[in-house]
């Protein structure tokens, strides 16, 4: 049968709603909780304050870690599908029907999956399919499709009616298959791409953030030496500091914020998911880990910067 070119198929990402409007500027999420009031409490220096905060990065960082996995078995499953399509001959016709186009499909017409078609070719193609696209460890948890949604899924509506209604694998079919198969694992490799680009955000991320909680800490055993009272000059030195210090957080924000608005993957139709949705949807905690512990390590800046207002006051 003659197919047309193949189509601009959408690979899935898994079943999520879109995450609410990303955070445009400072005054979205983050700089919510770092201008409320209520937010900024008294928090003693203990370490496990800090464990907790940035706990939200870590968290974010192994459930990313765990997306980049199931984006490489799918990546491997289709690379696996189009190799083993590769070995399938396919069988010629005299006629052949038209395709199918790329409107709706009736899919309660499939034939049940366990009816093998007459075609050996055909056959085998399922085979491979199914062993390889539907048997990636995660497939029941995140999609649980029947074979004929998948195919029309991920390789195109067109493409699984002509499966369902075709009695032979035609060379064009298997030549579609190739190419939406191959489109598939392509997509997967820029999907990963772009969750590793993201990796590499929350640990750059991270980092600063560590950074910024170190000095802060060293400013406080920095005034807790000696028996006497820091002078006031010297109070008032660590306080500048503790501004510098929040400077350097907006600094995270603002870099974060960037990313929000210009993520690295962009979805290719509405119904796909924004890239930060389709990554933290189901993470326990923020939705936005970074600026969360961002906030809470101003907490702690300010909290700092308020005791010492006080010791400055009394000093002067």
């Amino acid at each position: 049968m003659s197919l047309s070119s193949p189509a601009s198929v959408s690979f899935r990402i898994g079943a999520r709603d879109p995450m609410a409007a990303e955070c445009a500027d400072l005054t979205c999420e983050a700089s919510g909780l770092l201008a409320d009031p209520m937010v900024v409490s008294a928090i003693v220096f203990v370490s496990i304050a800090v464990f907790a905060a940035f706990a939200y990065i870590a968290d974010a960082r192994s459930h990313v870690r765990e997306e980049r996995r199931r984006v490489v078995d799918e990546r491997d499953a289709f690379e696996e599908f189009t190799d083993r399509l590769h070995r399938v001959t396919p069988r010629e016709s005299g006629t052949a029907a038209e395709p199918a186009g790329h409107g709706a499909v009736r899919l309660a017409g499939f034939p049940p999956d366990s009816s093998d078609p007459p075609d050996d070719g055909l056959r085998r193609m399922r085979e491979a399919y199914r062993e390889t696209v539907m048997a990636v460890p995660h497939y029941t948890e995140e999609y649980d499709d029947s074979f004929p949604t998948s195919v029309a899924e991920e390789l195109g509506e067109d493409v699984a009616m002509a499966i369902g209604t075709e009695d032979r694998l035609s060379p064009a079919l298997r030549t579609t298959l190739l190419d939406r198969g191959r489109s598939a694992a392509d997509a997967r490799e820029r999907l990963l791409s772009a969750v590793d680009a993201e990796l590499s955000a929350l640990e750059s991320s991270s980092a600063r953030l560590e950074r910024i909680e170190r000095t802060r800490n060293s400013l406080d055993a920095h005034l807790a030496e000696g028996r006497s009272e820091p002078s006031f000059d010297a109070l008032v030195d660590v306080w500048r500091s503790l501004d510098d210090l929040e400077g350097a957080c907006e600094e995270v924000v603002s870099d974060r914020q960037a990313l929000l608005r210009d993520p690295p993957f962009t979805r290719r139709t509405e119904r796909d998911p924004d890239f930060y949705a389709y990554l933290y949807e189901d993470l326990e905690g923020p939705r936005h880990p970074v600026l969360a512990t961002v906030a809470e390590v101003v907490d702690r800046i300010r909290s700092d910067r308020r005791t010492l207002e006080d010791r400055i006051s009394r000093a002067g």
